[in-house]
């Protein structure tokens, strides 16, 4: 297939959707995020993606998803031409592929709240005295980190994923708030009041239930975080 036979798959007016990789063509037709041949308001059906994709934050794994139904006929200097130009979208991109600050940093949050919650609920079952300051401090960095982690985190939403409203992004970004705002307010409740670990009031429930929650929540976090890296977003989940 050559370009320009690619050229007439783009998506749009009932035409399949294809695009090519490194040689392969491959068929999106059915992908919900190639919706009429766009693909995140930034790139488009018919066309070669090998040289816009270098920048890339996920691999060419995600290929495997699709059907390759041909191979493209390379022109070098046709391709070359098309490089899109060196901007600062670009540029930032480029940076963070080599860095990968948001996925070195939301790790430690993520170990840490669980590592937390773990340690609480031993703390629930014992009331050891230790337990209660590992439960605290553990807490503590996690929530700073989770700060840390969002800036890199949002970052990477708007120079790799073009600010997308796909569900899987949103959830991300309002759980990540809510988890910062909760650890605030649990860091608050325990600075505030003393032993409040032991204490059976109000605010004692609520500050375990913060920590034991945002365990959770981080899992969750996770899990869509997989899902956006690993290009599995679809519209139903």
């Amino acid at each position: 297939m050559t370009l320009d036979e690619l050229k007439l798959y783009d998506g749009k007016n009932g035409a399949k959707a294809y695009i090519a990789y490194k040689g392969v063509v491959y068929d999106v037709t059915q992908s919900p995020l190639w919706k009429n041949g766009e693909h995140q308001g930034e790139h488009s059906a018919g066309v070669d993606l090998t040289l816009v994709l270098a920048n890339a934050p996920h691999g060419e794994e995600v290929f495997n998803r699709y059907p390759a139904v041909g191979t493209l006929e390379i022109n070098k200097s046709v391709i070359t031409a098309a490089m899109p130009p060196q901007n600062l979208k670009t540029k930032l991109r480029q940076l963070y592929k080599e860095f990968h600050p948001h996925p070195m940093t939301v790790h430690f949050p993520i170990a840490l709240h669980v590592f937390a919650a773990g340690a609480d609920v031993i703390f629930l079952a014992t009331k050891g005295e230790v337990y209660e300051s590992l439960v605290f401090y553990s807490f503590f960095v996690a929530t700073v980190m989770g700060l840390v982690a969002m800036m890199p985190g949002l970052l990477s939403w708007w120079i790799n994923y073009n600010l997308s409203t796909h569900k899987a992004f949103m959830i991300k970004i309002i759980l990540s708030i809510v988890t910062l705002l909760l650890g605030i307010v649990a860091i608050s409740i325990y600075l505030g009041h003393e032993n409040i670990a032991y204490d059976s009031s109000y605010l004692g429930i609520t500050y375990h239930a913060i920590v034991l929650f945002t365990g959770l929540s981080v899992m969750v976090l996770g899990y869509y975080g997989g899902k956006i890296a690993w290009g599995e977003l679809n519209e139903n989940k």
